[in-house]
């Protein structure tokens, strides 16, 4: 801490504090300059991997997040029974105990009865970490957590994919060694997504030294506008496009790398007539072809090489072919020419980027890289919640990661790289070690990954425990029905054994940022019982009983506010980061920080054993730093025990709070794990045959029916239900795409955000090509109505621009706001969510994702007219 001197002669306090943002997923490190007990200024923390010094304009303005004089600073309760959209909730401010005891003796009620029925949701903005939640679901009871709109806008596809293909959260290009990146729907490494201010200088000196950007998008910004090319697609066709990539590449220029196919995938596995491996009676384990035998053996007894491609063969008698053979075949289909007619793309085009993509892959090719010779694929595609959000979410993003499978560019380097699925650990102790491990098939397993849904292997389909049906439809991650306007039917149907009673909510802000707020609406309506943790009284506020007033970012506290490194750690060769989250200022007027309330609440019902050994269990802690008992401990001594036990006894929290950071440098052989492993992935899914039959044994004699080419082991092109609308007028595609000024609903109030929100001509506009607008008699600034075939109706102003497909509608962000609770976001941009129908029909069958586009007419409004 520095003395200094204000105008008036006196000293004043002035230091900088060593704490990480929140204000989106990425969290990175910043420095808070605290002069006199106020925040006058937020840094990047050069210290720090974590975003390597480099902040966003949302990080810089969590100042005026912190300062918003709208903050809630008291514990509220309705005093109006009645909940709706346009109910006032008429609050109440009353005391913590009243609030406490209140929340208590219902949840001890609840537990007594069925701990299932609470729900909790979360928000992934304010606080990025779910262990204190995590910790208080496992020890209450229930199964029923979600993140709102989060996984079904943004990952459910996303995390699944990248967890099967590279065991990670997430996917970005090796910007450090890669030549060439292909990106689908996606912002990595341009101010979106994750280590979002991590890869951005990485991104940068890669298009500087020759780096080809390829961005496949209908709308041409934040990557696009740096795009060495941008190639404009209808809404929700990549998956065709990159099948038909794939196509040409196998079948007709024949560039792949058979030696990564035959070692690191399950390409030669023998497929028998039941579309299932063919195994060994003995060893139960998948066959493959030994070209040097000329037999079918286990693939664990054969080398690598001598394992068979293409070919038909037969085994018992029973006819076979290796996956890669399947896949082959499958392919032919996808012609560019085909492709053209879904995707606008054409054929030349298609053919020049798969040709462009297979030559600069370098098959074969080695580097060194700290001493150590890795193989060298300088080719990334990847993809994130653009070509993901729509039904089709699994097979466009299974195709486009075929793409690297095909050239063996999967962690390696120069190409795609999982977001740090291997490390050794922390040097001196030999915690945080992790890595990818294969099954009793060889099929990869993750090293690590974030809570309780692994993408492999694939649980056993059941009669639903979960409110969201994910332990039925096993591949989801965040489900629409704990929201859907047909959640009763299918819960009846499909036999639930309980209703959600209770939710407990933190900042989530679900009555927006899932789909249409009629629905949404009348799915909180039916709790008896809501409480929500919030900053500010938002939308989906006016539902609950009672609020409680939260800390911000720079008043709590989080001893893993980047762990694990799946969000905000960049890929590549560096060094690993641990920063932490402290208070910088306290709460004012009665806040209080979540986590302790948790806590509070834990005792209050009597779990706080069962509390203590979920804190355990999810921070891996080893003795002696183990919580013990019924023992109360604070947030502050859990947190303590976690650095300890992770970096040693001299490392714990007064530690980090005056270091901020610990680095450790990492090795190639935890950036470039995939040499090293002994592990496979599926490039052809004969996992997913019998969980089918299971979902279908399941729901089928209780009148819920599940697609059928949805569980398909190889790739196909599912069109969206927007592309099947034929009814007149109705010819725009409807999406909407992440604003690198915004986060979710909630930067929306921040008044410097929303001032470079008001100049930016897309941020709270509609925006249409500008030839398709003109044709339809609309000037740039005209108000319109955009309505989906069901009537649903938004309405803004329409900014003309050639950035966008001539079929697209584009809506940035998560606008719209009508509440009162946030002045600053009332009414600014456009509610895109409105457009969305939350349906059986309108979600995935396999992974339960929300279709994000809609078919739309649009028509002219009057001046002003809202």
């Amino acid at each position: 801490m520095n003395d200094m001197s204000d105008i008036t002669g006196q000293s004043a306090k002035d230091d900088w504090v060593p704490t990480s943002c929140a204000l989106c997923y990425g969290s990175c490190s910043i420095l808070a300059h605290r002069v006199d007990d106020v925040v006058v200024k937020i840094e990047g923390n050069p210290e720090s991997v974590v975003g390597k010094g480099r902040l966003c304009g949302k990080g810089v303005s969590g100042i005026m997040t912190h300062y918003d004089p709208n903050r809630l600073t008291v514990p509220l309760r309705r005093t109006n029974p009645k909940k709706g959209l346009n109910e006032d909730p008429g609050w109440k401010q009353i005391s913590w105990d009243e609030a406490l005891t209140e929340i208590a003796d219902v949840l001890r009620r609840l537990r007594a009865d069925d701990p299932r029925k609470l729900t909790v949701q979360r928000t992934t903005t304010v606080s990025a970490s779910r262990t204190p939640f995590l910790a208080f679901n496992a020890a209450f009871g229930t199964p029923n957590l979600s993140a709102a709109g989060g996984g079904m806008h943004c990952g459910n596809g996303a995390h699944l994919l990248s967890g099967l293909m590279h065991g990670s959260w997430s996917i970005v290009p090796d910007f450090q060694y890669c030549n060439y990146a292909l990106f689908f729907g996606a912002s990595k490494g341009h101010a979106a997504g994750h280590a979002s201010a991590s890869n951005m200088g990485m991104a940068a000196e890669a298009r500087a030294r020759g780096m080809k950007m390829v961005v496949v998008d209908p709308m041409c910004n934040f990557a696009a506008a740096k795009a060495t090319e941008w190639v404009p697609i209808r809404v929700g066709t990549d998956g065709a496009l990159a099948l038909s990539m794939c196509q040409v590449m196998v079948n007709e220029l024949t560039i792949y790398d058979e030696p990564y196919l035959q070692a690191k995938t399950n390409a030669p596995y023998l497929i028998g007539p039941n579309q299932r491996y063919v195994r060994d009676e003995a060893t139960g384990k998948p066959m493959v072809w030994d070209v040097q035998f000329g037999a079918a053996r286990p693939f664990s007894d054969v080398k690598a090489a001598d394992m068979a491609l293409d070919g038909d063969f037969e085994v018992g008698g029973v006819p076979c072919q290796p996956a890669f053979e399947l896949l082959r075949r499958h392919l032919r289909k996808f012609t560019p020419e085909w492709a053209e007619e879904i995707t606008t793309i054409p054929a030349a085009n298609i053919r020049r980027l798969a040709a462009d993509f297979a030559n600069e892959a370098h098959i074969g090719s080695t580097i060194v890289v700290d001493g150590v010779t890795l193989p060298y694929r300088p080719v990334a595609a990847i993809a994130f919640r653009g070509s993901q959000g729509h039904m089709n979410s699994v097979y466009n993003f299974f195709a486009i990661s075929l793409l690297n499978q095909l050239v063996g560019a999967a962690d390696v380097v120069g190409g795609c790289l999982g977001f740090n699925p291997a490390s050794n650990g922390f040097e001196e102790t030999g915690r945080l070690a992790y890595k990818p491990h294969p099954d009793a098939d060889g099929l990869m397993k993750t090293g690590t990954w974030m809570g309780y849904h692994l993408p492999y292997p694939i649980a056993e389909p059941r009669l639903p425990e979960k409110s969201g049906l994910q332990d039925l439809f096993v591949f989801g991650l965040t489900s629409p029905f704990l929201d859907s306007d047909d959640s009763e039917d299918l819960w009846q149907k499909l036999e639930l054994p309980y209703r959600p009673e209770v939710m407990m909510n933190f900042g989530a802000n679900l009555l927006m940022s899932i789909a249409n707020k009629e629905s949404v609406a009348n799915s909180l309506a039916r709790y008896k019982f809501m409480f929500s943790f919030d900053i500010f009284l938002t939308e989906t506020s006016a539902f609950a009983d009672i609020v409680l007033p939260d800390c911000g970012h720079l008043q709590t506290l989080d001893s893993r506010s980047n762990y694990p490194f799946i969000f905000s750690l960049p890929a590549g060769m560096g060094e690993w980061c641990w920063p932490i989250r402290q208070p910088v200022l306290p709460p004012e007027g009665e806040q209080r920080r979540f986590q302790d309330v948790l806590l509070d609440l834990a005792d209050r019902i009597g779990i706080r054993a069962d509390v203590n050994a979920a804190y355990n269990a999810s921070m891996n802690l080893a003795a002696p730093y183990r919580l013990q008992g019924d023992r109360q401990y604070t947030y502050e001594e859990i947190c303590d025990a976690e650095l300890k036990s992770n970096f040693g006894p001299e490392r714990g929290l007064d530690w980090f709070k005056a270091h901020g950071v610990l680095k450790w440098p990492k090795k190639p052989e935890e950036v470039y794990w995939r040499p090293f492993a002994d592990v496979r992935v599926p490039i052809y899914w004969e996992f997913i045959v019998p969980v089918y039959e299971k979902i279908k044994a399941i729901t089928e004699p209780r009148g819920v029916h599940v697609p059928p080419e949805y569980y398909e082991p190889l790739p196909d092109f599912l069109p969206c239900l927007s592309h099947q609308c034929k009814a007149p007028g109705f010819d725009l595609y409807a999406f909407y795409y992440r604003d690198i000024l915004h986060t979710n609903s909630f930067t929306m109030e921040n008044p410097w955000l929303d001032e470079a929100a008001q100049l930016d001509p897309l941020s709270y506009t509609i925006a249409i090509n500008a030839d398709t607008g003109r044709q339809k008699g609309i000037a740039d600034g005209d108000w319109i109505c955009v309505e989906n075939e069901k009537g649903r109706k938004v309405k803004g102003r329409v900014h003309l621009t050639q950035a966008i497909h001539p079929e697209g509608l584009g809506v940035a962000a998560c606008a719209g706001h009508w509440g009162d609770g946030m002045p600053v976001a009332k009414g600014k941009g456009v509610f895109f969510n409105d457009l969305l129908e939350l349906d059986w029909e309108h979600s995935s069958p396999i992974n339960l994702n929300l279709d994000l586009c809609a078919r739309v007419k649009v028509t002219l409004e009057k001046e002003g007219k809202r």
